[in-house]
């Protein structure tokens, strides 16, 4: 049987399968013991008929004998055998059953000592069509019985499996932190689905208590985190505002910067990943982000890495749009896009393309190979050119993931990489 088909359908055919299987095996035997009997009685009924008449009548004269509407009796010797029909005059002594056009014959020949032959010839015609329509019965019967079972099976299988249907219709509308319907009544009996039904309650409580516990986690760390973050963002910003600073003491400094700016972002993002969303709470409205400012921003604080390098980095505003998503988030996904690509790329040029929709990064760098291509995304894959931690794409996908971004990689060895990154249509 196909487990992929529904319970219901299962529960439907077996029990359809068992009717049949049952009706099919009574018929079978009815039909055998109805033809046994028919021998029998057949057998049986000629005999009495030839014991009874000889009985009444004693040894008949030779000739043909009328001895009822359907039986007729011949008594003959070598003489008079011509008067047998043809078809049974050459028949062997016992019974036999003689089939014509249109007519069925049941037939007792006995032998006699002195050279005569008894014929008992009955017309089996009547007793023939009642066997017919008794056959046809038959039929009829395992077809009614097959439908029986087909609409038994699927009204009991309804029965059965609505606590289920219930419970999984339940189940599907369970929210973590939200009051379960399970918990409201306990509406099912202590069999196999009540038993699921607390299964299913005991493993709520416990996701229950474990995103309370992550709530309180990323809370605290939130509060933890920010704060000395400010501080050390603030710090920076004084230090780089006096004019004496030597120039790698400067160049330390704004790398503290954005060190602590980006990991304001990262915060804010870990913290938006954390955090389930909820359209209802009217303090959970997303911010509007331009995307041609956030990636001039992006852009401006990236360029540090092509120090040294003969790579350019250009920036091409085709058409400007905006989209609901915090600035932080779009700053995470794009920084981590850019810094690959100016990483990656000894020389050439880096194109960040922005257009309705779409934000496309196009370096000239090594390329990425095609086994690699499909595994970039996961949680800690470094290629063979890659000294990250390999976390920073498995950040990018989750968020994409989160704002029903699509990104679409494609990178050719030798030539470069083309990241294409779509918004969907203008806010």
């Amino acid at each position: 049987m196909n487990y992929r088909q529904s319970l219901r359908r299962r529960i439907t055919l077996s029990f359809l399968l068992f009717g049949a299987l049952l009706s099919l095996t009574i018929t079978i035997g009815v039909y055998f013991a109805v033809e046994d009997i028919e021998v029998e009685l057949v057998e049986e009924g000629l005999q009495s008929e030839l014991e009874f008449f000889l009985k009444q009548q004693g040894r008949p004269p030779i000739g043909a004998h009328q001895l009822s509407s359907d039986i007729e009796l011949y008594y003959v010797d070598e003489a008079s055998k011509a008067i047998v029909p043809e078809n049974i005059r050459n028949l062997s002594s016992g019974h036999h059953d003689l089939e014509t056009d249109h007519d069925l014959f049941h037939i007792l020949i006995t032998n006699e000592s002195d050279n005569r032959t008894l014929y008992l010839v009955r017309n089996a015609t009547a007793f023939e069509q009642r066997e017919v329509a008794l056959h046809t019965a038959l039929v009829a019967a395992v077809i009614v019985a097959i439908l029986i079972a087909l609409w038994l099976g699927s009204w009991l299988s309804g029965k059965i499996i609505l606590p289920v249907s219930t419970l999984a219709q339940q189940v599907a509308e369970l929210k973590p932190g939200h009051h379960s319907p399970l918990r409201e009544t306990n509406r099912y009996a202590d069999d196999e689905v009540g038993q699921l039904a607390a299964t299913f309650d005991h493993y709520l409580d416990q996701l229950e208590q474990f995103i309370e516990r992550e709530q309180e986690f990323t809370s605290n760390a939130s509060h933890e985190l920010r704060t000395p973050l400010a501080v050390i963002n603030s710090a920076a910003e004084l230090l780089l505002e006096n004019p004496q600073l030597s120039g790698r003491v400067r160049s330390q400094i704004e790398r503290i910067a954005r060190a602590g700016s980006r990991m304001s972002q990262m915060v804010e993002v870990l913290l938006l990943l954390a955090r389930e969303p909820n359209p209802n709470d009217a303090n959970d409205k997303p911010e509007r982000c331009n995307l041609k400012e956030s990636c001039l921003e992006v852009s401006e604080q990236h360029r540090f890495l092509l120090q040294g390098k003969p790579v350019t980095l250009r920036c091409d505003i085709i058409n400007d749009f905006e989209i609901e998503t915090p600035r932080a988030v779009v700053a995470i996904v794009l920084g981590n896009l850019l810094r690959n690509a100016l990483i990656y790329t000894s020389e050439g040029e880096v194109v960040l393309t922005v257009n309705n929709g779409l934000v496309e990064i196009k370096d000239s760098g090594p390329g990425i190979p095609r086994e690699q291509l499909e595994q970039i995304f996961q949680r800690h894959y470094r290629g063979a050119q890659s000294g990250g931690s390999g976390i920073g794409l498995a950040i990018v996908k989750r968020i994409c993931e989160r704002q029903r971004w699509k990104i679409d990689i494609k990178s050719e060895e030798g030539v470069g990489t083309t990241v294409q990154l779509y918004f969907g249509n203008k806010q």
